[in-house]
């Protein structure tokens, strides 16, 4: 046992300066990659005392107890997200990893696509997470995030603190829209509502925030006036409005006198949840978009894309061009004569959200999102093996989305692909890198996304493509005809041929938030590994030569005593 001991020190010792080498591809965090910087870090309770108590100061007590109620709901919110993410050195993540976690929290509590964090086939470190929050967050305390962010990284704890400081920044801006909004309508604040006018006040509000009318530009006819025309640019607007009365209803709570502070309540709430109502629209479009697959395969091609448009026969247009699908990475090109839309890249993509602010979008709900929050809560940590994952997919989904997805439905060739993963990565798939991404994409091809290598695609909203490229983002009934006589041909005699669950190819490369931390090997791996037995059997000979010489001393030592023992008796 000691001399095991010993053998497995002398390794390390050799594997630390260079002798043998068996590292992964992703070096675990460095000392380099994270200074300590502790000189300057400030500590996440001091930071967020001192800001809450200027929020106390300018705001008032209530304020700063509901934005404390806002931090621990996050925290415990972002919990399972952060625990399954590789930590640093110390127990933080770094940048890449805060871009996702913000995405995915922001997505999953208010529907809220933000812009600079909703960077599907963008590139990774295109910016600092804290840099797109800049106008949402107090300078100073912008200032202290980024020193966090650059030195040890965030903890759970800066996370929640900056959640809750960015949904405070977004109600306030709700605040004032309403207040512009009873200035337009030549209401005072200390108006009294009864039910039928507090109704009306609340649609006459949301008007404005779905069409991004700029209030002070408007009169109280012409915002009377979008109220009345929204339903033409806003079809599902019946049912939204629905929706609006159904959280006025509960908030009221049998009332029936509103005043300022109630309205601004109501619409706090519905800031708050309209993105979640909006994603679960989206429910018709995928059912639209499945009706025009073949085989099921996740792709639909585009001249019956642009059929569907022409129709006009649903509250979806259809009628996105090729540049704007590719731009945005729903458009599969592998065929370049038979182009198809990726289903789960168009329902997921800008081109299906609102954006009722140049600061976020409200967008499909991405039910990829709901599968890795499974995946997380069930592992626990940022990786697993392949039979882990297998054992951890959901049993069966939710009957309004997900297909059933017991383990005997996994086409053994999607098996084989994600033990690939899993070699790839010395036995243990990283849920959070782009190749588990991609193979997610295969087993559920209308819920997940293809995952495009960061850098190659840009989610960008219409309007900012047509202002960046100068071309145009939608066709025309008469391009849409052209296109379809165009490829109609081309198209009927092409097969789908789909990679064991989507038409989308595979493509062997890895992207990760983060690399995984270095995994000590198990002894059974230690006995079988190559390098393994070769430093063992230097051991061993190492022992031996050690033993030999230390009894050659031995007996070395004893003739010399036997030599001049007998010259000392005579003495």
């Amino acid at each position: 046992m000691k001399s095991s001991t010993t053998c497995i020190f002398v390794f390390a010792l050799f594997a630390s300066v260079g002798l043998i080498q068996q590292c992964s591809a992703d070096e675990p965090f460095s000392q380099d990659d994270w200074t300590p910087a502790s000189s300057w870090e400030a500590n996440v309770q001091e930071m967020g005392t001192n800001l809450l108590d200027d929020i106390e100061e300018e705001l008032g007590i209530e304020h700063r107890e509901a934005l404390e109620a806002r931090i621990v709901k996050n925290e415990e919110g972002m919990r399972s997200i952060f625990e399954s993410l590789t930590k640093n050195k110390y127990g933080k993540v770094g940048h890449n990893s805060v871009r996702y976690m913000l995405h995915r929290y922001f997505v999953h509590q208010h529907g809220w696509f933000i812009d600079g964090l909703f960077t599907e086939g963008d590139a990774l470190n295109s910016s600092s997470p804290i840099q797109t929050l800049k106008d949402r967050v107090p300078i100073y305390v912008q200032g202290l995030f980024e020193k966090r962010l650059g030195g040890r990284g965030f903890s759970l704890q800066d996370m929640a603190l900056l959640v809750a400081v960015v949904e405070d920044s977004i109600h306030l801006d709700a605040q004032r829209d309403l207040n512009s909004t009873f200035k337009v309508l030549g209401l005072p604040l200390d108006a009294t509502f009864g039910n039928k006018s507090a109704k009306l006040m609340v649609e006459r509000y949301m008007t404005g925030f779905i069409l991004r009318s700029n209030l002070s530009e408007i009169n109280a006819r012409e915002l009377h006036q979008l109220w009345h025309d929204i339903p033409t640019y806003y079809p599902t607007w019946p049912v939204a409005r629905e929706f609006f009365d159904s959280v006025r209803v509960k908030r009221a709570n049998g009332r029936s006198q509103l005043h300022h502070s109630d309205i601004s309540l109501i619409v706090q709430d519905i800031v708050n949840s309209f993105g979640v109502f909006v994603g679960e629209q989206c429910q018709g479009l995928k059912q639209q978009m499945m009706a025009l697959e073949k085989k099921g395969s996740g792709c639909v091609g585009l001249p019956e894309f642009y059929d569907k448009g022409l129709k006009a026969d649903s509250n979806w247009m259809f009628v996105e061009s090729p540049d704007y699908l590719r731009h945005i990475g729903a458009l599969d090109e592998a065929d370049p004569k038979n182009p198809r839309v990726l289903t789960a890249n168009y329902i997921n993509g800008p081109n299906s959200c609102l954006q009722p602010s140049g600061y976020y979008m409200l967008c499909c709900h991405n039910e990829c999102s709901d599968i890795m929050g499974h995946l997380e809560r069930t592992l626990a940590a940022p990786s697993a093996t392949a039979k882990e994952i297998l054992m951890a997919l959901p049993a069966s989904a939710s009957s309004k989305s997900l297909r059933a997805s017991s383990k005997p439905l996994i086409a053994p060739k999607l098996v084989t692909r994600l033990e690939e993963v899993a070699s790839h990565h010395q036995g243990r798939v990283p849920i959070h890198g782009r190749l588990f991404a991609q193979w997610l994409h295969h087993v559920y091809p209308h819920e997940c996304p293809y995952p495009h290598v960061s850098g190659t695609k840009s989610p960008e909203w219409m309007d900012d493509f047509e202002g960046e490229t100068g071309r145009h983002s939608v066709f025309s009934d008469d391009e849409m005809k052209s296109f379809i006589h165009n490829n109609s041909a081309v198209h009927a005699s092409k097969s789908l041929s789909a990679d064991a669950g989507s038409c989308a190819p595979w493509q062997n490369d890895e992207e990760l938030f983060a690399p995984l931390p270095s995994r000590a090997l198990a002894l059974s791996e230690l006995e079988d590994d190559p390098h393994m037995r070769w430093v063992s059997g230097a051991c061993a000979l190492f022992t031996l030569t050690a033993t030999m010489v230390i009894y050659a001393m031995r007996v070395y030592k004893s003739l010399v005593k036997l030599w001049y023992q007998p010259k000392m008796l005579q003495v």
